[in-house]
């Protein structure tokens, strides 16, 4: 029994670790005024495998409602290592944005499966960089922070709040509402890093409808922003990470990722 039992716990590490993406999903996207809106946490890879995780005292830096009213704090120390990670009832009408950032968490990595991981987020510069200072071969050591934010809609009214910049350290901000949008639009959304657009950067668009799932991939212009066809209904997340060098000797890298997740309606 103490076998089998170690034997799930060490899937289980192993499943969390080669998981890329962290994302809020609201139980429902658009809500009448009162509905109790259930909120989950999950983290999996391209909306494969993925696993709930309950909210967290250590990591949970804030968790947010923001709405026409003002902005509430979603934290119930009684959730703590409980899932949802919310459950919050929702009055004010139009968009609102549930927003969590999560502290700083710390991983090594050998070598190969280092640059696997660079190669699988488009981070070439950094494979490139780790190859002219002869670090090819070498495990990695990385710190990163998370920061989410999930757009529903009350009583399927629009409002201002879709495009509220939160201050995060990195923030997708939509330029177009994606709580509007209808299956075969297109939507466009800024990136920035300490609310500077950050250009370059590959983001992904993914959506979600029933087994199926797109992966569409894009690079920031020079304005930080990036536009993705959302071409099916279903549940989409947009996400990126940005990594450079660390400035310390805590880690050899640091990491910011976001991720923005909403719905998508049949036209």
């Amino acid at each position: 029994m103490k076998l089998i039992v170690t034997s799930i716990l060490l899937i289980l590490a192993t499943a969390i670790c080669d998981a890329h993406d962290y994302w809020l999903s609201p139980s429902a996207y658009v809500l009448k005024s009162g509905e109790e809106l259930p909120v989950r946490l999950f983290v999996g890879d391209h909306f494969n495998g993925e696993i709930e995780r309950p909210l967290s005292k250590t990591m949970t830096v804030d968790f947010l409602l923001h709405s026409q009213t003002g902005i509430q704090d979603l934290v119930d120390p009684k959730r703590y290592e409980k899932t949802p990670v919310a459950k919050v009832a929702l009055h004010s009408k139009g968009t609102q944005v549930i927003s969590m950032q999560r502290d700083w968490a710390r991983i090594e990595m050998e070598g190969k499966k280092f640059h696997e991981y660079l190669k699988h987020e488009g981070l070439q510069d950094i494979i490139d960089q780790r190859i002219q200072a002869g670090e090819a071969e070498k495990s990695a050591t990385e710190r990163y922070r998370r920061y989410l934010k999930s757009i529903v809609s009350v009583e399927n009214t629009e409002g201002e709040l879709w495009k509220r910049r939160l201050g995060h350290k990195l923030e997708i901000i939509p330029l177009t509402n994606p709580a509007k949008a209808i299956a075969g639009d297109r939507i466009t959304f800024q990136i920035t890093l300490d609310g500077k657009p950050l250009k370059g950067v590959q983001a992904a668009a993914l959506g979600r409808n029933d087994d199926k799932v797109s992966d569409k991939h894009a690079r920031t212009d020079s304005k930080g922003e990036v536009s993705f066809e959302v071409d099916h209904s279903g549940e989409w997340i947009v996400r990126l990470v940005h990594l450079r060098r660390c400035s310390d000797e805590e880690a050899d890298w640091e990491s910011f990722w976001a991720a923005l997740t909403f719905f998508v309606p049949a036209k």
